[in-house]
């Protein structure tokens, strides 16, 4: 018997935020729930129903993934193994007081506070559930019919073990994202370690080789024109290849380089929106945005600054330099509806990157 949950991987530009939202508003009869990370994620989903001239149905609920742990899953059951209230999160990326022992759940979930540690919420619902006899799971079946996790690359940690519940569950669960993605993380504790980041999507084929989803490859692209589509998916050689609907000419199309003495006229002709791995890169005075702060937009056109590993990638074509630092190239670069410019003034080794005069 086919499983009704779905894991489908979505290429960057492909809508998917725009599906989740059109099977939501196809069948009022479902209650669903739409989970995703951050509170960016979850302004951009709110705006596209309102894009439909509509206001969120009740019968659906938008959801940040922490809240969605502490309000539909620990705080019910968290007097089977905690009698304080939970006030909120204690938000950590380390590993909190290492050495208190599991057995004093006072102090290793909480400090002896009334907050959870970020890095040990999910961990200590899988315990409470544990207790419980299932009650969590049980509730949320209840709840909703349907749940929907957006940015699904971005689990890690003992996230993944609430998935796998989910997905053994009566819920029918729907998994949306893209492992190329993966610039964010929702934990940052070693459980799982070999699953994270792109390589989260050996979990999805586990899950599906044990029949708990189905597995969904949408590779088209309606943002990309197919230049920065096969240049976005050189970066992952594995992956199944990108296919652009987007067919529209303005004249500077695709990808190219330009020295740091034209930066100027360039952004003067185009006004592209300029992008950096971080802060540490200088942009010539100019505005600019960090990689992972652009996932979920798109931008007719996209000035990259290199730091120096995209630097030495650029000059050798060596995807080497580039281990590390991957999902956020991606990102960026698959911002861009019609060009992408790499701001640099030696050789480029890449095939099909002219320079822009």
């Amino acid at each position: 018997m086919r499983s009704p949950n779905r894991i489908v991987i979505a290429a960057a530009g492909g809508g998917k935020t725009t599906r989740i939202v059109d099977e939501v508003l196809a069948d009022k009869s479902v209650r669903s729930a739409i989970v995703t990370y951050t509170r960016n994620n979850v302004r951009e989903i709110q705006a596209k129903f309102y894009q439909r001239g509509l206001t969120i149905p009740q019968h659906v609920e938008i959801i940040p993934w922490y809240t969605f742990l502490l309000r539909e899953m620990a705080r019910p059951y968290r007097n089977y193994k905690y009698e304080k209230r939970i006030d909120g999160i204690f938000w950590t990326e380390t590993t909190v007081d290492r050495f208190a022992p599991k057995a004093d759940v006072g102090r290793y979930y909480f400090g002896n506070s009334s907050t959870i540690y970020s890095n040990r919420l999910a961990e200590f619902i899988c315990d409470c559930n544990a207790a419980a006899g299932g009650a969590i799971f049980q509730r949320l079946e209840q709840r909703f019919t349907r749940i929907y996790i957006d940015e699904i690359q971005d689990v890690a940690g003992y996230d993944l073990d609430i998935i796998d519940l989910m997905l053994r569950s009566k819920l029918e669960v729907v998994l949306v994202g893209d492992p190329r993605q993966s610039t964010f993380t929702t934990n940052n504790s070693n459980r799982h370690k070999g699953f994270r980041g792109p390589d989260i999507i050996k979990k999805f084929q586990e899950w599906e080789k044990k029949k708990l989803a189905q597995l969904e490859h949408r590779v088209e692209t309606h943002r990309c024109n197919q230049l920065i589509a096969d240049l976005a998916d050189s970066f992952y050689p594995d992956h199944e290849k990108t296919q652009s609907q987007n067919k529209d000419l303005t004249g500077h199309d695709g990808v190219f380089a330009i020295r740091p003495d034209e930066v100027s006229d360039y952004y003067r002709t185009f006004d592209p929106q300029v992008l950096r791995l971080s802060v540490k890169t200088a942009c010539a005075g100019l505005p600019a945005m960090n990689f992972g702060e652009a996932k979920g937009m798109e931008f007719d056109r996209v000035l990259v600054f290199p730091h120096l590993k995209a630097l030495k990638w650029l000059k050798t074509g060596n995807y080497e330099h580039i281990d590390g630092v991957r999902p956020e190239l991606y990102v960026g670069v698959s911002r861009a509806r019609y060009s992408v410019t790499f701001v640099h003034d030696g050789e480029i080794a890449l095939k099909g990157v002219p320079r822009w005069r």
